[in-house]
């Protein structure tokens, strides 16, 4: 893939990376970037060796106008289904109304009154997830390159085929060099690098727990696809017929795992009430709504760790390991709201910051992460230190959980 080491321009936008929450709009706008990269994949990886993906992520990136990103976003999306085989026509005219749906939900995000005043955090999210895309692309194809194709040629002549690389039979394979499907593998390893960098990305960023886990789980998988694909000598040693039934079963392999993949991330977002929250975002707010949207965003920025202060774990501070320690009663507070919550394995609530302690602290910082976008878990040193993000963020959940409860019923 060209380009492969061009950076987008951090320069250009070094705001982009200060510390701001992301509003409901601009979690939307992630979303239907997100739905956007998906369908590209899936047409990039009907055409093959393709050379543009990370032109086509930077010109989504590099428009400063936020107004004209889904026009871009559309546009990429028509470019890729114009060099699809024919064979995909169909499946192209499904990407390209998708693409006039994305571009709409997009137009009417911007329309609605908090759209109008978040096109700057818009901006800043859709720039995150793209360089997210391009960073993944460049991983996937470091770590999948091409196998070398090696050229057929006869060691001895056969005036009755001129086709003689296609021969069925073993025995007169044996008259040729082996064709080992070379440019055949190397378009399959050529598709499976974008769906590959996607699943790098969801294991990293993922919504959730179970997408991070999910996405793991088949990119490790694609990795060993990766490298069957890549063992030329494995291939020269199969038989002719054995290498066909191959090359025919991976691409369903392939499917299977795309297929397995989005069941997770559709159940993971019903769960979420993504589609409900995208819904909301879409819509105009009467002005009553409006002032209460107003207040709770308010009462949201509002620095809620002001009780709570940072404890090490009693394998540090052994003070923290006694029932007479000056935190006993935070210690035993996080512990009481970790097990109410059910995150992991139930923590023996004693007030003893031990080991098993430090485990779900980390966890609970992991969950928080996944539904925050923030990172709780690095400042957690592997949960040795209960930060007062931390013990503040479980209590809010917890003080929460019922309205979580409406939006995934």
């Amino acid at each position: 893939m060209n380009n492969m080491n061009r950076i987008l321009n951090f320069e250009s936008y070094h705001k982009i990376f200060e510390a701001d929450e992301p509003n409901a709009s601009a979690s939307a706008a992630e979303q239907i970037v997100g739905l956007f990269y998906q369908a590209y994949g899936s047409m990039v990886t009907k055409i093959g060796d393709y050379k543009d993906a990370i032109d086509d992520l930077l010109q989504v990136a590099e428009e400063k106008d936020t107004a004209k990103k889904g026009d871009v976003m559309e546009s990429v999306l028509q470019k890729v289904v114009s060099k699809i085989n024919p064979e995909y026509k169909s499946v192209g005219n499904t990407i390209l109304e998708a693409g006039k749906k994305l571009k709409d939900a997009y137009t009417t995000l911007l329309e609605t009154e908090e759209g109008k005043k978040s096109t700057e955090e818009i901006n800043k999210v859709i720039y995150r997830k793209i360089l997210e895309f391009q960073k993944g692309l460049q991983t996937a194809s470091k770590e999948m390159p091409k196998v070398e194709v090696q050229e057929i040629k006869p060691v001895g002549k056969d005036n009755n085929s001129e086709n003689y690389e296609y021969l069925e039979d073993d025995i007169n394979e044996g008259l040729f060099s082996k064709n080992t499907f070379g440019e055949e593998r190397n378009t399959i390893i050529s598709s499976l690098v974008i769906f590959y960098s996607d699943m790098v990305a969801q294991a990293k960023n993922g919504a959730t727990n179970a997408i991070k886990s999910k996405a793991q789980e088949i990119a490790n998988n694609l990795k060993k696809l990766n490298d069957t694909l890549g063992d030329e000598k494995a291939w020269a040693d199969m038989k002719r017929r054995e290498r066909k039934d191959k090359l025919e079963e991976i691409p369903a392999t392939i499917a299977g795992y795309k297929e397995d993949f989005n069941k997770t991330l559709m159940a993971e977002s019903t769960k979420m009430g993504i589609d409900k929250k995208v819904a909301e975002a879409s819509v105009v707010k009467s002005e009553e709504k409006e002032k209460e949207a107003k207040a709770e965003a308010e009462k949201e920025k509002k620095d809620d760790t002001t009780e709570y202060i940072e404890i090490s774990s009693g394998n540090i501070k052994k003070q923290n390991l006694s029932k007479k320690g000056p935190n006993f009663d935070k210690i035993k507070k996080f512990q009481e709201n970790y097990n109410i919550l059910k995150i992991g394995a139930e923590n023996k609530a004693d007030g003893l910051y031990g080991k098993n302690t430090e485990i779900a602290i980390l966890k609970a910082a992991e969950m928080l992460d996944g539904l925050t976008g923030s990172d709780l878990a690095k400042a957690t040193e592997k949960g040795k230190k209960m930060t007062p993000e931390v013990q503040a963020g479980l209590q809010k959940f917890l003080d929460n959980k019922d309205k979580i409860k409406d939006l995934i019923k």
